[in-house]
């Protein structure tokens, strides 16, 4: 079952029957305000939609929390500029903070000082949780997706996010993604023949997270 949502996941997601997802995996937006500066950047001026503020997340946590049934998981990419508003929100909602990975994308990106080569993970479970390796390590090394294939300026890799959920000793059937983007955990899900929900309100990542998914 692929089941692709156009429009705001905090009233899609209503329509999503409460415990029916076994596993939420998304990259929400950070609130930082994205924008590549770089003039030859691919993504030159492109913004990212509800990147300007973090309003969003107590309503977002809620939801998430409310649609995934008692033995589940909840993998949230974020960095240090919405960190610690997520790990609150989250805790608020009556999830636990299982875990922080941290993803190595073994080159860095945009900025001064020190330039940044991570992004963080954050697990929080609902019920009991654990993975089927006893031998993991919270950094994780995937390569990141480079620019001159990236379809989005925020793209993670598939393998990265066939990881999360090939590691996690829970029968997650249905893998729901309410910041869906360009479709990387669609494509993923479908790769492992697990059922998909996605939900993306830009009109030009929808089309083309549909296009990439129907192909996978």
């Amino acid at each position: 079952m692929i089941n692709l949502m156009q429009g705001d996941c905090l009233e899609v997601m209503k329509q999503i029957p409460d415990g029916s997802v076994d596993m939420v995996l998304t990259d929400p937006p950070y609130g930082m305000s994205l924008k590549p500066q770089r003039k030859d950047a691919k993504f030159h001026g492109k913004e990212i939609e509800n990147d300007n503020n973090l309003d969003w997340v107590d309503s977002f946590f809620d939801l998430i929390y409310s649609k995934l049934q008692e033995q589940s998981v909840a993998f949230v990419f974020c960095n240090h500029f919405c960190i610690a508003e997520f790990i609150t929100a989250a805790k608020s909602s009556g999830f636990e903070v299982k875990n922080h990975l941290v993803w190595n994308k073994r080159h860095f990106g945009m900025g001064n000082n020190w330039r940044p080569v991570h992004e963080s993970i954050l697990v929080l479970t609902k019920g009991k949780f654990k993975t089927k390796s006893n031998s993991l390590k919270t950094i994780i090394d995937f390569k990141k997706v480079h620019h001159s294939k990236a379809v989005h300026p925020t793209e993670k890799p598939v393998d990265l996010i066939e990881h999360l959920i090939s590691e996690t000793d829970i029968k997650a059937e249905v893998i729901l993604d309410p910041f869906m983007g360009a479709g990387s955990t669609g494509v993923a899900v479908k790769n492992l023949n697990r059922s998909f929900i996605g939900i993306e309100l830009d009109d030009h990542y929808f089309n083309v997270a549909k296009e990439r998914i129907n192909g996978a």
